[in-house]
């Protein structure tokens, strides 16, 4: 096996060992269409814990088919037929669901039909799992299959009508995100949760959707042979974002930010709102961040794409510094729509003037979608927003 094949295999495919005989060599790749094919470095898609909620005290549950409920050690302790919505709950000594009590820190419920179980009113392929947490709260996670995961993901992401090689080039970013999640995350108890990838479950499907998914199976993004990060975001405003500015970590040339003149006719490329004072401080003490009277927010060292590294907030207790997207993020990214803004005091609030939706890393969907309509491939696509990368069909 070839130096850089074993490199890939450690760092892309963390459930694999290193010694796993491959029989291929770096020379002997197939490239077609682009894509590097070694012939399947995996067997088959693998599982991604998705959490769906945390820190519940309760949910509601239905099931349609036949099902089983096992504990964390796998042996099947219930099983039955069409379960009835049923308000899952917990207490000191285990699980409740419905009427029934389990005497377990943990239950997995997988129903016999795919995509049967429906949870507060979602319906979610895989297994759903139920982990008691302190003070009679719960989480819940979905280990489903990355391709699955996928396709319930990109019509939550993506405009479902768009031009089919945004869409594949979305596809291939949402897996690339993924797959570098559970490589990241890969001890700990869920590898990424619904606030990094919109995730409805079955809600996100279409027959459309699943067959471009299908189209671009196993197809993730590398770049020097190792999985990153593949950011996305809505609309960019005119220039991607290097991501060490933005997430204060070290960047690599996929994602450092390029022009880009497609995004234009996004209704979110200038944007202008109003969000009052004591909203701004009420979010920002909810992350124990404690302002008061603000006067001024402003944004510091911008990039080249003009996302803030960092906002400075001027209020009557003196200036306080902050990173600029968990700035964002605190007062809601559906109202301060990016970090790409100049702003004035409005009196009882701040008016904000920018241009952009989202962190500005990455894909720029419509940018994305408008290069799509003027005849580039999902492969260009990806190759002008991540430059350097090279395409991996990894199973």
């Amino acid at each position: 096996m070839g130096k850089v094949l074993v490199l890939m295999v450690a760092t892309l495919l963390p459930t694999m060992s290193v010694g796993t005989p491959l029989s291929c060599q770096r020379g002997t790749t197939v490239v077609q269409d682009g894509i590097h094919d070694y012939g399947p470095l995996l067997d088959k898609a693998p599982i991604i814990r998705v959490l769906l909620t945390n820190d519940a005290r309760e949910v509601h549950l239905a099931i349609n088919g036949s099902y089983q409920i096992t504990g964390s050690l796998t042996n099947i302790i219930d099983q039955g037929q069409d379960l009835q919505k049923s308000v899952i709950s917990v207490t000191n000594n285990g699980i409740n669901i419905g009427t029934k009590h389990y005497d377990n820190s943990e239950l997995r419920i997988t129903s016999l039909r795919d995509g049967e179980i429906e949870l507060n009113n979602i319906r979610y392929r895989g297994e759903i799992r139920i982990l008691q947490q302190f003070n009679n709260k719960f989480l819940v996670i979905n280990e489903i299959d990355l391709e699955s995961f996928v396709a319930g993901v990109l019509g939550s992401e993506m405009i479902p009508s768009w031009n089919e090689d945004a869409l594949r080039a979305q596809a291939v970013t949402a897996r690339t995100y993924a797959l570098y999640k559970k490589k990241a995350r890969r001890d700990e108890v869920y590898h990424l949760d619904t606030l990094e990838l919109a995730y409805r479950g079955i809600a996100g499907e279409t027959a459309r959707l699943n067959k471009i998914v299908q189209e671009t199976k196993g197809v993730v993004m590398v770049y020097n042979w190792n999985i990153f990060p593949a950011y996305f975001h809505s609309t960019c405003g005119g220039h991607t974002e290097d991501a060490g500015h933005v997430f204060e970590k070290d960047s690599i040339p996929p994602l450092s930010g390029v022009a880009c003149n497609y995004c234009n006719n996004s209704k979110y490329s200038r944007w202008s709102t109003n969000i009052s004072k004591s909203d701004i401080e009420k979010r920002l003490r909810e992350a124990n961040i404690y302002v008061s009277n603000i006067n001024t927010v402003k944004t510091i060292n911008p990039g080249t794409g003009k996302h803030g590294a960092k906002v400075e907030i001027i209020s009557a207790g003196g200036s306080k510094e902050m990173n600029a997207n968990d700035f964002r993020l605190l007062v809601g990214p559906n109202y301060l729509l990016s970090t790409a803004f100049t702003s004035k005091n409005n009196g009882k609030s701040i008016a904000f003037s920018g241009k952009g939706w989202g962190h500005g890393v990455g894909l720029c969907q419509y940018g994305a979608q408008a290069m799509a309509e003027k005849g580039f491939k999902w492969l260009d696509i990806l190759e002008y927003y991540y430059p350097k990368i090279e395409l991996v069909r990894v199973y």
